[in-house]
């Protein structure tokens, strides 16, 4: 297996396993195992799998926002705040133009589209299945 289908695997593993544990706390605090009603139950499970889809794919559309350059502006303000408070900085101070061409973005982010998806859909189907019942 090539190095970057195990850092592919290994990205959707840590974020599937976030994501559940997410789930089982949501699911756990509103004890659906105590539940008698069905509807109940379809609506804990609901919002269990709405609150993981919905953090994933804000946080997917956050780093696009962010590979756009709308935070490069914040963080070279904070920097060079950081530098005026550490006194005696031997760092030569760069301009703004120079912060932003040594600025990196961040790639392979897919993923989080693509499992706040997958949890989205598993919250609709609970969610028609609580209207249903």
């Amino acid at each position: 297996m090539k190095e970057s289908n195990k850092v592919i695997i290994l990205k959707y593993a840590i974020a599937t396993v976030v994501a559940f544990a997410f789930f089982f706390l949501i699911v756990g605090l509103r004890d659906v195992f105590k539940q008698t009603e069905l509807k109940e139950v379809y609506r804990i499970l609901a919002d269990g799998f709405t609150y993981p889809g919905i953090i994933y794919i804000c946080s997917g559309f956050l780093l696009f926002a962010a590979n756009q350059g709308s935070f490069r502006g914040i963080g070279y303000a904070l920097k060079r705040f950081g530098l005026m408070l550490i006194p005696f900085s031997k760092k030569k101070h760069e301009t703004y133009a120079d912060y932003i061409a040594k600025e990196r973005n961040i790639k392979g982010y897919l993923f989080l589209f693509i499992l706040g998806g997958v949890f989205l859909l598993e919250a609709i189907i609970f969610i028609i299945l609580f209207y249903t019942v």
